[in-house]
């Protein structure tokens, strides 16, 4: 038969171990938050490029970011408006690269 004192051992070793495994889960959330967070900034700050540039505020381009690489796709007007696109993605801070699948409308696909 087990003491008090054994018990009340084994009950404080069960409650740290269940402390230590609850930080780990929300520092693992908290992280995966922060990245989305971020994701979700570099996106918005790319569209507010997108609207305040003359040639690209009236065209049909998306915007998804994940782990700071940036996927445009949609439709504009011209070869130009698309390296302009690509361009101003490039310069927003925190985007690691920029995948641009934009297509001039209109335009028979090379693929």
């Amino acid at each position: 038969m087990r003491s008090v004192k054994d018990i009340a051992a084994l009950a404080a070793w069960l409650a740290a171990a269940v402390l230590v495994a609850a930080t780990l889960v929300v520092s693992r959330l908290e992280a995966q938050e922060s990245e989305f967070s971020a994701d979700a900034s570099i996106t918005r700050r790319i569209e507010t490029a997108f609207a305040h540039d003359p040639f690209l505020r009236s065209q049909e381009i998306y915007v998804e970011t994940h782990d700071g690489v940036v996927n445009l796709s949609g439709f504009v007007r011209s070869l130009e408006d698309i390296a302009k696109a690509a361009e101003l993605a490039r310069g927003v801070r925190g985007v690691s690269a920029v995948r641009n699948g934009l297509r001039v409308t209109n335009r028979a696909s090379r693929a």
